[in-house]
């Protein structure tokens, strides 16, 4: 009777108890169901994301790495890494991608220098700024089907890329996204395009030719600047400005055709381009930038349009112009020009 008597007396301090022991059961299985941010599991750290988890970091020691789809029982949907370090050591050779990942973030691979394939899957549609950014020994890449975007400066410094097909999806090429590409001999920029950022092809001394659709509306600063082999170039129809050293020391560019859209040719924008023999200006165009077509050695021939009201300083400015008549238009523009 005892037993039952204090079993009675203290029967609602139990029942709190139990309570709350129970509640602390709960809320352990709740934490343990969903990955903390970060946690070290599967030898990947990761984050948690709306519909999975995001890999941030691998801490194996394989060189072949083989992504999994899930950690534990949630699915991996994106990749990314942090400035200065990518996902994978620069030791890391070859990655395949699981099509789980939707995402290739900002600095996914960044500075992976010893990468040499790697195998994306078309369920990813957004490639981040930086993401392959100095992959020197990628030698080549195939962007998924379903890719809209090409971040800022995400294939930069890829010294080995020779060539890479854009998809028909992609509407914006980044600033600096194919930088110092220095083995890209050729590209193919599809008509899904419409903007082309600043520097986006700078220094990719092996490129010989490119076509920019007519879907492309804007092109940027020195968008192919300093493109030593550039031969031949064909600009959209849809252009209104070649920008400021658009075409800057492209050495062996002979010809370029402007089309009838443009109104402003940008400061410097055919500067150093020792190549160019001659150029039809249409009578879109405006304005001449400052040193557009300075230390253009070959350029003989020069049309300028009535409908150009101004010329930059030294536009001109050793061109072997052999017209009169195009040396005196400039002169009267601005005796500055030549």
């Amino acid at each position: 009777m005892k037993i039952i008597d204090l079993l009675t007396k203290y029967k609602w301090l139990l029942i709190i108890n139990l309570c709350i022991v129970a509640m602390i059961v709960l809320a352990v299985c709740i934490v343990n169901s969903f990955p903390r941010n970060p946690l070290l599991e599967y030898d990947y750290k990761y984050s948690s994301e709306l519909g999975g988890v995001s890999l941030t970091k691998y801490t194996g020691q394989d060189l072949d790495v083989t992504i999994p789809s899930k950690i534990g029982k949630h699915s991996v949907v994106g990749i990314e890494g942090k400035y200065g370090c990518g996902l994978v050591s620069d030791q890391v050779r070859t990655v395949i991608i699981p099509d789980s990942v939707a995402t290739i973030g900002d600095y996914a691979f960044f500075g992976c220098k010893s990468l040499v394939s790697i195998t994306i899957p078309n369920s990813v549609d957004t490639i981040g700024s930086n993401a392959f950014c100095s992959c020197r020994s990628l030698k080549s890449i195939t962007i998924p089907e379903n890719v809209t975007c090409i971040g800022v400066v995400a294939f930069n410094g890829c010294r080995s890329l020779t060539t890479i097909a854009i998809p028909e999806k992609v509407k914006t090429i980044g600033a600096g996204a194919f930088g110092d590409c220095i083995s890209l001999v050729s590209i193919v920029i599809p008509e899904s395009v419409t903007s082309i950022g600043d520097s986006a092809f700078v220094g990719c001394d092996s490129l010989e030719s490119v076509t920019i659709p007519n879907s492309v509306t804007s092109l940027g600063s020195s968008a192919f600047s300093d493109c030593s082999s550039l031969k031949s170039v064909t600009l959209s129809i849809r252009l209104t400005d070649i920008e400021d050293y658009a075409f800057y020391y492209c050495g062996s560019l002979e010809s370029v055709a402007i089309p009838n859209s443009v109104t402003r040719i940008g400061y410097e924008s055919f500067c150093y381009c020792s190549s160019l023999t001659s150029v039809t200006i249409p009578e879109s165009v405006t304005n001449i930038g400052y040193g557009a077509f300075l230390d253009c050695g070959s350029l003989e021939e020069v049309l300028i349009p009535d409908s150009v009201i101004g010329i930059g300083n030294i536009a001109f400015l050793r061109c072997p112009l052999r017209s009169d008549q195009t040396k005196e238009r400039i002169f009267q523009i601005n005796p500055k020009a030549l």
